[in-house]
């Protein structure tokens, strides 16, 4: 039986936040969703001094091109909605942060994991 999209997804996740906690990484929180606009977020980590925003895009084959390349603009608008009100509802405003997109092939074993820092930036 084909996995779900939601299944795979969240396999994804669990294996970027391994992958990203091997790194250093702290996590804050998985799944933050904006109520307000219904953004979410799929990881939100602590690097050092920054707050890392990540969206993790698992796939199978390549198909549909890299995972990583799946943040199109309207996406990462999404995102950076969600960030901001991460940010306000922490009173992190003054916290530098950045944007990751983890992307993870699961047609490999083990799936391949690609982190891309800074992989867009958010314009307000």
């Amino acid at each position: 039986m084909a996995e779900s999209t939601h299944t795979r997804g969240s396999r994804g996740e669990s294996i970027a936040e391994a992958f990203l906690c091997r790194k250093g990484h702290a996590v804050l929180a998985r799944n933050f969703r904006d109520p307000a606009s219904r953004c979410e977020i799929d990881l939100v980590t602590r690097d050092g001094d920054e707050l890392v925003f990540v969206e993790v895009k698992a796939g199978t084959g390549r198909r549909f091109g890299d995972p990583q390349s799946w943040v199109n603009a309207r996406k990462q608008r999404h995102i950076a909605r969600a960030a901001r009100r991460f940010l306000q509802d922490g009173s992190l405003h003054d916290t530098p942060c950045r944007f990751d997109v983890v992307g993870i092939d699961l047609s490999l074993d083990p799936p391949r994991v690609t982190h891309l820092e800074h992989a867009f930036w958010s314009a307000g």
